[in-house]
């Protein structure tokens, strides 16, 4: 058997095997016998470390951890090792601004919009270019434009054109829209998007109205337009079995996306999926931890949402901050008092405290260019 080594840290004890070479910082030591690694645990991140591609089957082991188990730190510690080596440190803040608030035509169970309300919120053209410039010059790594799924696609690439003329041209500019065909999605290039934000749901045609394969399209579309794909295993509640998050993890692989990561589904009081309530903190963390090692060297980033530290410090480098409305939020303007968003600097706080560098944007942007 390897020789194993017990580890104090954050609180916790654990084991650390010798061969694994997990670089830890050593508080204290005494000899244990009862909290070393699982060998089968051990095999799946020894090769993850080595860089091979990590199975299915070895993904569902990773998902039957035990939150607070000395296998859960040693998973957390591969993934955010790999993350640090691969983005050399760095972390990144997108910023997104919610155009309207309305309730919209796909009626997904876990969003705000998708409750019937005769409430309606549009910010104007000029509102939407002041607070991408703000979210830019607070240090934001790329600007996302969000509408509900009625939205007018004509008006959407006005007000898309208009923040592309407004922010700096390495500036990353993201659709997060409906979906779309061929000729919207050259459309998106021709103003200036660089990427979307699309992904196929859990339980995507249960719990939306809106076919997995409908999603997969917009997916394939953008791609062949040139748009990078932005990705993440959402929204997670509760309710989803391991093999239907794994399914996703290996979707946006096999999708060729620039990022994922995890999030998960906010309760929000009044749409159907509130009476679930939501998955912990650390759960989230495993689950973006176990997608990291599925994504492997494939992608610019690793995201988690809402910011949390857990996450931060499982793999994830990768947050967003929020204005205007938000799917998660009865709020009308999530950035205001009351509402769920963050800003920018408290992003980057959040970065800091997991370790990561966050530096001004410029700093990061040039591997979304590449």
């Amino acid at each position: 058997m390897s020789r194993t080594r017990t580890v104090y840290l954050y609180g916790s004890v654990f084991l650390i095997r010798a061969d694994l070479e997990l670089r830890i910082p050593k508080f204290s030591e005494r000899k244990s016998s009862s909290l070393q690694i699982n060998d089968d645990i051990y095999e799946i991140l020894r090769r993850s470390l080595a860089g091979y591609q990590i199975s299915r089957s070895e993904c569902l082991r990773l998902m039957e951890i035990e939150n607070g188990s000395p296998d859960m730190y040693h998973l957390f510690f591969v993934a955010n090792r790999l993350t640090h080596e691969k983005f050399n440190g760095s972390g990144e803040v997108h910023a997104q601004v919610g155009i309207d608030f309305a309730s919209c035509p796909r009626k997904c169970l876990f969003c705000v919009f998708g409750s019937a309300s005769s409430e309606h919120l549009e910010l104007s053209k000029e509102e939407v270019v002041s607070r991408a410039k703000l979210f830019e010059e607070g240090g934001a790594d790329a600007i996302y434009l969000m509408t509900t799924a009625g939205f007018d696609f004509d008006r959407y690439l006005d007000i898309g054109g208009a923040v592309r003329e407004a922010v700096s041209p390495r500036m990353p500019l993201v659709a997060n829209i409906d979906d779309f065909g061929p000729s919207e999605a050259q459309e998106l290039v021709d103003e200036g998007f660089t990427a979307t934000y699309h992904v196929v749901r859990l339980r995507e045609g249960r719990d939306t109205e809106i076919k997995p394969e409908t999603r997969i399209a917009t997916i394939k579309n953008a791609s062949r337009a040139g748009l990078k794909i932005f990705f993440c295993v959402e929204p997670v509640g509760p309710e989803h079995t391991s093999e239907e998050i794994v399914d996703l993890m290996f979707l946006g692989r096999e999708l060729g996306v620039a990022f994922s990561g995890a999030m998960r589904r906010t309760s929000v009081p009044g749409t159907p999926l509130q009476r679930y309530g939501e998955i912990r903190w650390i759960e989230l963390a495993k689950i973006v931890a176990v997608t990291r090692l599925v994504m492997g060297d494939s992608v610019a980033a690793h995201c988690t949402h809402e910011p949390n530290l857990p996450s931060l410090m499982a793999g994830a480098n990768l947050v967003w901050a929020e204005t205007g409305p938000n799917p998660r939020d009865i709020c009308p303007d999530t950035s205001r008092r009351g509402g769920r968003g963050l800003t920018v600097q408290e992003c980057k706080s959040l970065l800091w405290e997991a370790g990561f560098k966050t530096g001004r944007s410029q700093d990061l942007q040039h591997r979304h260019q590449e």
